[in-house]
């Protein structure tokens, strides 16, 4: 256990079992992140960020850092990584691949962004943050800033505010101070800030102000506390101008200009360089200029590396306790072509190193690294001067001067508490698509498409067999089906086509069929008949098990869809079918049922509909708080209509005690927590946060999709059909290649979350 370092306000450090604890039956809330974002875009992060890592590293088990958008590398980095990822990586031990401490390089990203391809870009952030978090009991997010030439186009906040929304982390807000801002202007600066984020349906923890005035330090905490609470805005820290941080120091130079070290070690180099002294003059008059230079600084003597007479005396200076002491040697270019120092001062140089190592290690006489660049005196000078201070692997100075820092000026416990507070997970529409996804890539599943004529379905044929998302029948001649695809371009290499009049299966459907409808007296000649429709034998090799599902309806109507699944689909444990509708809202997914099928439910109908719909978002990640709305809510109102969803309330209760579920209720009380504190009195585990709504009628759940969808721009996955033995759904016709795509996905949920159940039932079933 690390050793206690009581905390500089007087706040606890809190004990390792208290801070982010976590439970097996919550795996979402047990992983916690940070996205930690400078307002303004500034690339003044990295003290701060090591000032986390290392007070979150004392308390928790295993943290971790990641990148969204890849940052530029160090000049001299051989592995290229991202110049903060190899900084954290080193700094702290982490032996993550640095390949995974980042999703999208940052030119790529750029990219993306110029082809409108946003949505791509955070899919891509939000599936390397999931594989990342799941390693980690807590990530540090560093948001994307300037970075040299390579900077991302547009509103740079705006994107952070949705990067952050996509994976669903907490922002903690940084902005730089100076000497020339008022404190009322640095409020506005962050309010404005703070609305933009939380525009993006970002949660704002706090703020930490950096670079703050040192001599005004104490004061701007004071005001801007007091002025930030009032906004309920915690300020979380003021980090000073700090002048070892911002200060250039010999690695700095070394990896700005190539250097190559000539003699003294790599520690040497995490030197201060206060200023810098060009050489040109003999060495008697060099020797007087530093020494009334050295009076207040270690100058970085910049020096041709043909003045032999210069580095030998520097050297021999610098071992004396006279003096001048520097704090290196550059050896620039000669005018005259000589790029190599002389071999006699070389072999000198490290002979004296040898000897003034070992003095070294007693502490005695320092030995100064002298380096050698490529470059001329004025073009090194000119690099020198144009440096910005950074902190490098190599800055160990820096890097501990930054954990003071942190531990001295900012409170952690406040971050603590911000990150520990109870909150609901919300499944955010790249969290649900994307688990839709793993499902499917995890559990590959068959779906028949028979409208294999339709251009859209040949394209979503290509690219859910391409990304690996389900193996697709496709229904028709195949010398057409393949024709057709070929004048478009598409690749269907990877779908199988089968031609339902020479299938070899064609008779066993028709005996299957005529056992499911023997009841309506159907005849095998019928069924033959029934089975040219490519919906019916799609749904007969559902039936069957030759797929795992089918999908229709870009060529069809509604009806002609869903007709031979509620014919020979439907089963006793579940007699109604019904459907529900994903509703993809901008911060968080949404379940309506039934918007497509029952007209008009009764009271033991909508129980049915709203226990599977729960079930059915239990399937698909979405933990089920289930609303059945009515204009009413808990008895506001009254009335037959009241009366009938009150009732559809107790069956359901009766029939699933465990599913949170409640009812009458409006629907602004259902998914607004300011309207449900108004209009719900006592608790409720579903007002204010439904997941699954249950609407009255189909008049009403209709046009409420359509008005959301309309309203919001939400994407409505849907309708998906419940209640059958095996799925099959049922597309608009003015669907697009992405809604087949979507429905298709979702019908392989379906179908492993059916295999389950059996497998379940089966397993629970006495032997016979």
């Amino acid at each position: 256990m690390p050793k206690e370092t009581g905390h500089r306000h007087g706040l606890p450090r809190l004990p390792p079992r208290m801070m982010f604890s976590s439970t097996a039956e919550d795996s979402h809330t047990s992983k916690k992140s940070l996205y930690v974002v400078n307002v303004e875009g500034k690339r003044t992060l990295a003290p701060l960020l090591i000032g986390l890592l290392d007070y979150f590293e004392r308390w928790v088990p295993n943290v971790g850092f990641f990148q969204p958008l890849g940052g530029m590398p160090f000049p001299d980095s051989d592995s290229k990584e991202p110049r903060h990822v190899e900084l954290v990586r080193k700094a702290f031990n982490l032996k993550d691949d640095p390949r995974s401490m980042y999703a999208v390089e940052r030119r790529e990203a750029i990219n993306l962004l110029a082809h409108d391809k946003a949505d791509e870009l955070l899919d891509r952030m939000y599936s390397s943050f999931e594989a990342y978090q799941a390693k980690h009991d807590l990530v540090v997010i560093e948001g994307t800033h300037e970075d040299g030439k390579l900077n991302v186009p547009g509103n740079r906040l705006e994107l952070n505010g949705r990067i952050a929304a996509t994976l669903a982390s907490p922002v903690l807000m940084v902005l730089d101070a100076s000497e020339d801002i008022s404190v009322d202007d640095l409020v506005d600066k962050v309010l404005l800030s703070k609305n933009g984020l939380e525009e993006q349906r970002c949660e704002v923890l706090g703020l930490i102000v950096n670079k703050a005035p040192l001599k005004e330090h104490g004061i701007l905490r004071a005001q801007m506390s007091k002025k930030l609470t009032q906004h309920n805005l915690p300020l979380v820290g003021v980090l000073p101008h700090d002048p070892l941080i911002s200060s250039v120091r010999l690695d700095e130079i070394q990896a700005a200009l190539n250097a190559k070290l000539i003699a003294g070690q790599k520690g040497h180099q995490d030197l201060t360089v206060d200023k810098v002294h060009v050489a040109t003059a003999d060495l008697d008059t060099t020797l007087r200029r530093l020494t009334d230079l050295t009076t207040s600084a270690r100058p970085l003597v910049v020096t041709d590396i043909g003045r032999s007479d210069l580095i030998l005396g520097l050297t021999s200076a610098n071992e004396s306790t006279v003096g001048p002491h520097v704090t290196g040697i550059l050896c620039t270019n000669s005018e005259y072509g000589r790029r190599d120092m002389s071999p006699h001062v070389h072999a000198i140089l490290q002979a004296k190193h040898m000897v003034s190592k070992e003095q070294e290690d007693a502490g005695l006489v320092p030995f100064f690294p002298v380096m050698s660049t490529d470059n001329c005196t004025w073009d090194a000078v000119t690099a020198i001067s144009s440096i910005q201070p950074s902190i490098r692997p190599t800055s160990k100075a820096k890097i501990e001067e930054a954990k003071a820092l942190f531990q001295k000026y900012v409170e952690g416990n406040l971050l603590v508490d911000a990150l520990e507070a109870e909150r609901e997970f919300v499944m955010t529409p790249k969290m649900f698509m994307h688990n839709i996804n793993r499902i499917c890539l995890s559990n590959r599943q068959r779906v028949v498409l028979p409208e294999s004529e339709d251009p859209r379905v040949l394209a979503a044929g290509q690219e859910l067999t391409q990304r690996g998302l389900a193996d697709i029948v496709l229904l028709g001649e195949p010398e057409k089906v393949t024709a057709q695809a070929r004048r478009l371009n598409i690749d269907i290499s990877q779908c199988k086509i089968t031609d339902p009049e020479k299938s070899d299966k064609l008779e066993a459907y028709v005996e299957k069929l005529v056992e499911a409808r023997r009841k309506k007296n159907v005849t095998p000649d019928m069924a033959r008949d029934l089975l040219h429709d490519p919906n019916y034998f799609g749904t007969m090799m559902t039936l069957c098990g030759d797929a795992d599902g089918m999908v229709s309806g870009a060529m069809h109507t509604t009806a002609a869809t869903i007709r031979p699944g509620l014919q020979v689909l439907r089963t006793k444990d579940s007699p109604l079918v019904s459907s529900v509708f994903f509703m993809c809202l901008p911060d968080k997914v949404l379940i309506y049922g039934d918007c497509a099928v029952n007209v008009h439910p009764s009271s033991n109908e909508l129980a049915q509909i709203a226990v599977t719909s729960a079930d059915t978002a239990a399937a698909f990640g979405v933990e089920p708080r289930v609303a059945l709305l009515s204009y009413s809510t808990f008895g506001s109102g009254s009335g037959p209509e009241v009366d009938r969803v009150a009732e559809a309330v107790r069956i359901a209760k009766e029939m699933r005690p465990d599913l949170k579920l409640e009812g009458p209720i409006q629907y602004d009380a259902a998914v607004d927590p300011v309207v449900a504190r108004q209009k719900v009195k006592g608790h409720s585990e579903v007002a204010g946060k439904a997941t699954v709504l249950i609407f009255p009628s189909l008049e009403a759940g209709n046009n409420t999709y359509k008005a959301v969808q309309q309203s919001t721009g939400a994407i409505a996955i849907g309708p998906i059909l419940q209640g059958l033995s095996r799925p099959v759904n049922d597309l608009s016709r003015g669907c697009t290649v992405v809604d087949i795509i979507n429905t298709v996905t979702c019908t392989c949920v379906q179908a492993v979350a059916i295999k389950d159940r059996e497998k379940g039932s089966h397993a629970a079933a006495p032997a016979a």
